[in-house]
C-alpha cells in the first residue's frame, strides 16, 4: 500500500555548518516527505534564503517556497558558505520567495488540508514568532 508523502516545512540556520545543507538533502530525496517551504532565521537571514534558494534551484526543485525569516546578531565568521550563495540574488530563484518568512510558515500550515510536520533544525526564532502571531498553528 503506497501511502500519500508528509508535507514538511524545513526551518533552518542553513549557511553556517555543513548538517543543514546535507538535511536539505536529504529531505529532497525522502519520497515518504513532501517538502512544501524552507524557512531561514539566525544571523543574516537573507544570505542563509539565498543559499537555500541556490540550492534548490540547482536540485531543480523551484516547486519549494523560500521563507526570510527572523535575522538576529551573529559574531562575524558564520557565513561559512557564503562564497557559493553570495553571487546568487534572491531574485533569481524562480520559485516563490516569501519575504517574511514566518507569515509564509504560518500560511503553509493553516492552509494545508492536512498536517504539516515542521523540521525545525535551527534556533527556534521563526517558530516562536509564528507561535505568537498564530496560536492555532500549534493545534495544526
Amino acid at each position: 500500500m503506497s501511502r500519500k508523502p508528509i508535507p514538511v516545512i524545513l526551518d533552518t540556520d542553513i549557511g553556517t555548518d555543513i548538517d543543514d545543507t546535507w538535511a536539505l538533502a536529504m529531505l529532497l530525496r525522502s519520497p515518504e516527505l513532501d517538502l512544501k517551504l524552507v524557512t531561514v532565521a539566525t544571523g543574516d537571514a537573507p544570505y542563509r534564503a539565498r543559499l537555500a534558494a541556490r540550492f534548490l534551484a540547482g536540485a531543480g526543485r523551484a516547486d519549494v517556497g523560500v521563507g526570510v525569516g527572523v535575522s538576529t546578531a551573529m559574531p562575524s565568521g558564520h557565513r561559512t558558505q557564503a562564497p557559493w550563495a553570495d553571487a546568487y540574488e534572491l531574485a533569481d530563484y524562480p520559485g516563490t520567495v516569501n519575504q517574511d518568512g514566518v507569515a509564509a510558515l504560518i500560511e503553509t500550515i493553516m492552509t494545508s488540508p492536512e498536517p504539516v510536520t515542521v523540521v525545525a533544525i535551527g534556533p527556534l526564532d521563526n517558530i516562536g514568532a509564528a507561535l505568537a502571531r498564530e496560536p492555532r498553528i500549534a493545534d495544526r
